[in-house]
């Protein structure tokens, strides 16, 4: 079984995030994303425009998933957006984001942007986590 800590590291060290929005008819919509948790909170950025965003702006349940190495998860919730998060907020998501994608891909947001802009905010309901090397054993269902 894994620890919450060993989930928070999959959930802050994951470079990508899988996020399954519902279509008006029922039909899932996946796309990936950067992301970057902080708080309890999955925060990614996107246009309102997106085919995604609309979907939350009509069904804001959502799914996601990240890898980090051998250890995953898969989670279930639900998504606001935020239109200017604190400073505090604003400063840890724009160093994650200048962590994770920086070096690759050049991408170093400020931190005002997530103060004076909108942001993504998931918050979990539920989130499976387990280590691929040892799947049958290391199965844990978080519940929130």
């Amino acid at each position: 079984m894994l620890a919450w800590a060993d989930v928070e590291r999959i959930l802050s060290g994951g470079r990508f995030y899988w996020i399954s929005t519902t279509d008006a008819d029922g039909r899932p919509h996946l796309v990936q994303q950067w992301g970057a948790w902080v708080d309890d909170h999955l925060y990614f950025e996107g246009s309102e425009r997106t085919h995604w965003a609309q979907n939350l702006a009509r069904d804001a349940r959502v799914a996601f998933g990240t890898q980090t190495g051998t250890r995953a998860l898969f989670g279930q919730g639900t998504v606001d957006v935020v239109r200017g998060v604190t400073a505090d907020i604003a400063k840890r998501i724009a160093r994650q984001y200048a962590t994770k994608y920086g070096r690759t891909f050049d991408y170093r947001p400020k931190a005002e942007k997530y103060e004076k802009e909108h942001v993504f905010r998931a918050t979990p309901s539920k989130i499976i986590a387990f280590d691929v090397k040892h799947f049958t054993a290391s199965g844990t269902r978080f519940t929130f």
